[in-house]
């Protein structure tokens, strides 16, 4: 039962930014609708997801909350993001890091799923307002070691948060809408709610 609930959770996180009704989730799974209707009402109940009217259906869209539910998608899709040896060399590498107080995001193509090649891995890392600059310097000192094309965007918690409220277009706003996240699952999701 968890597992059909995390199926739906997991589809709803990468498709943020589409409206998808009942109807589609069922679809888009290859489930039948009346099981779909009957995890999505549960999931309405313990408000891990919204219902609004949508015509004669509805729209299924995902709170930004601290959830298990919701940390168990997350994981499922940062283990398949790591089937990829290149971020899971990367992976390891920040690793090592001495402070473990960060969140670190993949977005751009590796989140949607669309790189090449010639991609580079766009990274960005949250990382405590007083502990910036330290962190900054382990990351560009692991970044050289690695032979990868890595694109990295360094914000202190503070920025990430002006960021997130603002209504502007920003590096910051694209990764909220696709990303997935490598390190920090609870701190990510305490930020944003």
């Amino acid at each position: 039962m968890k597992s059909k609930e995390v199926d739906i959770i997991k589809l709803l996180i990468e498709n943020k930014e589409k409206e998808l009704s009942i109807n589609q989730i069922a679809k888009l799974l290859k489930k039948d609708y009346k099981n779909a209707h009957n995890i999505v009402t549960r999931l309405s109940k313990i408000r891990v997801v919204r219902l609004e009217p949508f015509g004669k259906s509805y729209r299924v869209t995902i709170f930004n909350k601290v959830h298990p539910l919701i940390y168990e998608a997350e994981y499922l899709r940062r283990q398949e993001l790591l089937k990829n040896k290149d971020i899971a060399v990367m992976y390891d590498s920040f690793q090592s890091m001495h402070s473990k107080l960060y969140v670190l995001l993949v977005f751009g193509s590796y989140a949607k799923k669309t790189q090449t090649k010639q991609s580079d891995i766009d990274l960005m890392f949250i990382v405590p307002d007083e502990a910036e600059e330290r962190v900054e310097k382990e990351i560009e000192n692991i970044t050289g070691t690695l032979p990868l094309k890595i694109h990295i965007n360094i914000f202190k918690e503070s920025d990430f948060i002006a960021m997130k409220k603002s209504k502007e277009v920003t590096i910051g706003s694209e990764a909220i809408i696709k990303n997935i996240i490598l390190h920090g699952i609870e701190f990510y999701y305490e930020m944003i709610q």
